[in-house]
């Protein structure tokens, strides 16, 4: 009976682990994606270098990507809050922009970042793109 008891009980606190951390939770723009940015984006849209006008640094990225046109498509925003799909940045990150290639850019074409970071980028995008 009590190896029933501990069994049950494992079972439950597991449950609620794996709901704990399965569950997403609020992204943050300055925690979590900026440093994204920072890895794989700094070298051509940093301080230095602003390909298609664009300074990823933690200065400026924010207010460059909300609600900003996009240089290569003004008639899309880079990130239209709420909206991944209609968000030139993530058709950027999954390559599927009419114009351009996909990013961030490798040694000869184009890389994908890896599943983590795309999604926390789409959920940030998602959730309202807030600071």
């Amino acid at each position: 009976m009590l190896n029933a008891r501990h069994w049950i009980l494992g079972s439950l606190l597991g449950l609620c682990a794996l709901t704990l951390v399965a569950a997403p939770g609020e992204v943050s723009f300055k925690r979590d994606v900026q440093p994204i940015f920072d890895h794989h984006c700094a070298d051509c849209h940093g301080t230095k270098k602003q390909k298609a006008r664009l300074n990823l640094s933690p200065e400026t990225a924010y207010q460059e990507l909300v609600n900003m046109s996009s240089a290569e498509i003004p008639s899309i925003l880079r990130v239209k809050p709420g909206d991944p799909a209609d968000s030139y940045l993530w058709q950027k990150l999954e390559h599927t922009a009419k114009k351009g290639s996909g990013m961030p850019k490798g040694w000869f074409w184009a890389k994908n970042l890896d599943q983590k970071d795309m999604d926390t980028i789409k959920a940030w995008i998602e959730q309202g793109a807030k600071p």
